[in-house]
């Protein structure tokens, strides 16, 4: 690997985050500062993660679809088929149509890869220095839990983007992404670790930090991982690697009283989805308005924002999964079954001159249209709740699996009663919620590939009636090659850039 990309210096992401880090940076020169300064105390460490958070969004005056893990999650929707195009732009349309990811020479996918290691760089000088920094102990666990709980998040995207899909029972010998996890080995080009091995340095890490941020000192902000997050995590890893019982057991860890389920969530005006405070609310960024990073978030893209992205490309739900949402549901609300619906003043468009679509989405709702300095989350317990549901169903547990559905499920349908289907019907049911529950929050992509299901865009809708409907995805902008995609096609891992491939002798091509 290129030393460049993994051997970042923790100060360059200091330099770039000069309004996060300013008392830092107001006490020590960027220039030619050592370690040994940063981590003196655990005051001047909590710096140095602080400008490690930033760096999980900040833009930096480059291209506005640059986000950092904002990024991940807007490639992670559109690369599914709940969320699709309802006009032509530029902005994430390759990502959208599948070209993207496998284009070596691609600037965005360069970036993604870039983007990844770069916390990695950062969170590896912390962890090994943050021992020696004077201050409690507590403090020292707080900071080094988070770094580690960052670290296993990087590589959790990393191994599931450039890797195939972990299989469980199976060796999972296939070849992963390259293991950096100390400043000493970020000096050469690394080779590929199995992907059986990425897991491993995940669940150390991720188990390391459920254990230092257990008695650690309590967070400030919901930007910083918690415990509670660092086991939402867990639960995440382990439902990918199908170890449904730790899926289950950590999900109900992660799902403290700190969060309640907030029956509002998705009617709440003039915003909503864009304030860490709500209740549900476990990781997510916390901006802050004066750090002006322009028409850069997932909102821009996604919500209704006053960007040309959002007035010429809005965001829609697939009509297949829209006509699945019982009317009763709150949820169902957040999108226009029609093109008149989407007009009217039921929604609020990004400028008052678009013309929405039929099935335009209202999810990201901004409170300023002309400033999307707003939050995005990472983890609400909504998905707790669906990660033990699931995996309590596929555990044959199918009672406990109903009523963990149901204490979700009543708070966004009223009317919703217990349901009382069991084995595979059951499992449909829940993950059916997870796609509605969690659409546009980056997870389908991934969900489709750690299950092996094949993409398919061009399901016809089932209308109330009864009457079929044809897709709604644009075949011009999706292109005939996308509107379905088998499991087992090499296009569901990423490609390594050109950039990559002459820094790192290392690294082998995926297919």
């Amino acid at each position: 690997m290129k030393n460049y990309i993994i051997s970042l210096s923790l100060l360059l992401s200091l330099a770039l985050c000069t309004s996060c880090a300013s008392g830092f940076l107001e006490t020590y020169s960027t220039q030619g500062v050592d370690e040994g300064n940063v981590f003196k105390t655990t005051e001047s460490a909590m710096t140095a993660l602080e400008g490690t958070h930033k760096l999980m969004y900040y833009n930096g005056d480059q291209s506005q679809n640059y986000m950092g893990y904002e990024t991940m999650l807007v490639m992670g929707d559109l690369m599914g088929e709940d969320l699709l195009f309802g006009g032509s732009t530029s902005l994430f349309m390759q990502s959208y149509n599948w070209t993207v990811h496998r284009t070596i020479t691609s600037a965005m996918m360069n970036y993604c890869y870039k983007f990844h290691y770069n916390i990695v760089a950062n969170v590896n000088v912390i962890i090994e220095n943050i021992d020696n920094a004077a201050g409690s102990q507590d403090e020292r666990d707080y900071i080094k839990g988070q770094a580690l709980g960052l670290r296993a998040a990087m590589y959790f995207n990393l191994v599931r983007m450039w890797s195939k899909r972990y299989e469980a029972g199976q060796a999972n010998t296939q070849l992963g992404v390259p293991l950096v996890l100390d400043t000493e080995t970020s000096k050469t080009p690394q080779p590929r670790a199995t992907v059986e091995d990425v897991y491993q340095a995940i669940n150390d890490d991720l188990d390391q930090a459920i254990s230092l941020l257990g008695s650690a000192t309590k967070r400030s902000t919901k930007m910083h991982l918690n415990q509670s997050v660092a086991n939402g995590l867990k639960s995440r890893v382990a439902l990918t690697q199908g170890q449904w019982e730790e899926a289950a057991r950590y999900a109900r860890a992660a799902r403290t009283t700190d969060y309640a389920l907030s029956p509002t969530i998705f009617t709440e005006t003039p915003s909503r989805f864009c304030d860490q405070s709500n209740t549900e609310w476990m990781w997510g960024t916390k901006r802050i308005k004066a750090e002006d990073e322009g028409f850069s978030s997932l909102q821009v893209f996604f919500g209704n924002t006053d960007a040309v992205t959002s007035r010429n490309g809005p965001k829609c739900i697939y009509n297949s999964l829209y006509h699945r949402i019982s009317d009763t549901d709150k949820r169902k609300g957040m999108f226009a079954a029609t093109a008149a619906i989407a007009n009217s003043e039921a929604f609020v468009p990004p400028s008052p001159t678009t013309k929405l679509p039929a099935y335009y989405n209202n999810k990201y709702m901004v409170p300023d249209h002309s400033s999307p300095q707003v939050d995005c989350p990472y983890m609400r317990v909504s998905e707790m709740y669906l990660i033990e549901a699931e995996a309590a169903a596929r555990l044959g547990r199918d009672a406990d699996a109903q009523q963990t559905l149901y204490e979700l499920i009543v708070t966004r349908d009223p009317q919703y009663t217990k349901s009382v289907q069991t084995g595979p019907a059951l499992l449909d049911e829940i993950l059916l919620h997870r796609r509605i529950e969690l659409w546009g929050e980056g997870f389908r992509f991934f969900d489709l590939k750690r299950m092996g299901d094949p993409l398919v865009r061009d399901k016809p809708a089932i209308l109330p009636d009864g009457k079929t409907e044809n897709s709604n995805h644009n075949i011009a902008w999706a292109t005939a090659a996308t509107m379905q995609i088998p499991a087992d096609d090499p296009r569901w891992q990423f490609l390594f850039s050109d950039d990559e491939l002459n820094n790192n002798p290392h690294i082998i091509q995926n297919d």
